[in-house]
């Protein structure tokens, strides 16, 4: 067998492995109608300023004030971040405020803006955004008319479960999803396709937060698959009435705590807020991430619609990923940058780990230090998009790959 079959082979052998784990990142669902994260901060900049409230103008003066502070090229979560780290601050001086252009800016103000700024995305990502291209108008979405489509995430999920999965469903371990994205999309094609699912909430309609039952679905129940948010969700609130308790919400409910400051969506926690505690999943996220790549079995770690632009992220994947004594494989689906392949996967690729490292490009498949596998015949592969990835589990190899076999 060839080189380049020998690549195919063990890709094809690979979408088929019982054991997975998704990460997922807002590229798959920018067509489902949530933006990224340049679109998202342009959209809620542009609610902030439309929006009347009685702290209109200390909001947009604090906003420009961050920004002024940060490189351009920062985006909404930078600005959370940014700010979180402000009431920190505030929260130790004596007169607990924060300077800003020469004014003492108190704590529950500042956190009266994290608050705004939270529930803006929280509308934007419930009802939908498509700024302007090429191609296209901007649309906006509206409570009452969303533009939301969870449609390529059930057809997804059909495919991962129905065909990639038929006749080994028995005796394959849960699917782990491992998402940046605020969105339901995930959670509700999940839910729609009636496969059961552990995302560490217990409850009905209101659910809440619970360590214990997070693990416990890891090894007790074994749902079909395990979700874990790592910046949080849209549908997520800690109610400051419940003594921090965080709790997973219907949206239109006036409780815990929904008609006041009292309370706050659950969403990027920065830096200062990676707690240790039961009471806040984020620690207990990243731990669950971090044990499911250093676990010694073999499995595949499938990563699609990921930039690697989080930095705490690729940190945790690159140290125990490249670690001589890991068994994950990687299968990066991946649109390539003006100078190649992304540089965090091509640095994987060129490392001692390098074999275990595949990446779907639109030009080819890469394996490790080789060259580009499989050109496309004509144009570019979509293989790297959701939609592609998805068809790539619906029909398997492309016929000019699955020949070379």
């Amino acid at each position: 067998m060839s080189a380049d079959s020998d690549i195919a082979k063990q890709f094809d052998e690979h979408l088929r492995s019982p054991r997975q784990v998704w990460l997922l990142g807002a590229g798959v669902s920018v067509n489902a109608g949530i933006p990224l994260m340049y679109p998202l901060t342009n959209r809620v900049s542009t609610l902030i300023e439309e929006t009347d409230r009685p702290n209109k103008a200390q909001t947009i003066e604090i906003t420009n004030f961050i920004r002024t502070e940060l490189p351009t090229n920062s985006h909404i979560e930078h600005i959370l971040s940014h700010l979180g780290d402000m009431i920190a601050l505030a929260e130790r001086a004596k007169d607990a405020c924060f300077p800003v252009g020469g004014k003492r800016i108190k704590k529950i103000e500042l956190q009266a803006v994290h608050h705004q700024i939270l529930g803006h995305i929280r509308d934007v990502l419930r009802s939908g955004y498509k700024p302007k291209s090429d191609n296209a108008e901007e649309q906006i979405g509206k409570p009452d008319n969303p533009i939301v489509s969870v449609d390529d995430h059930r057809r997804f999920v059909r495919a991962l479960y129905r065909v990639g999965r038929a006749g080994v469903e028995v005796f394959r371990e849960p699917v782990h999803f491992v998402t940046t994205n605020y969105d339901t999309l995930i959670e509700d094609a999940l839910s729609l396709e009636r496969l059961p699912y552990a995302d560490g909430f217990t409850g009905g309609a209101v659910a809440f937060w619970s360590e214990d039952a997070f693990r416990a679905a890891q090894t007790d129940d074994k749902p079909k698959a395990i979700v874990a948010k790592l910046h949080g969700s849209i549908d997520w609130y800690r109610a400051a009435s419940e003594r921090g308790h965080i709790f997973r919400v219907r949206h239109d409910e006036l409780y815990p705590d929904r008609s006041g400051e009292k309370g706050n969506v659950v969403i990027y926690p920065q830096s200062t807020k990676y707690v240790a505690s039961r009471l806040d999943p984020f620690g207990c996220m990243f731990q669950h991430f971090r044990t499911l790549l250093g676990a010694g079995r073999r499995q595949v770690l499938f990563i699609c619609g990921y930039s690697f632009g989080d930095e705490h992220i690729n940190s945790d994947m690159e140290s125990l990923l490249l670690n001589e004594q890991s068994g994950t494989t990687v299968v990066a689906f991946s649109r390539e940058t003006s100078s190649g392949v992304n540089p965090v996967l091509k640095r994987w690729c060129q490392s001692s780990a390098g074999p275990r490292i595949f990446v779907a490009t639109e030009k080819g498949l890469y394996r490790g230090k080789s060259d580009a596998n499989f050109l496309a015949p004509t144009g570019e592969r979509d293989w790297w998009t959701f939609s592609g990835v998805t068809q790539l589990l619906e029909e398997g190899l492309p016929p000019d790959i699955a020949e070379s076999i």
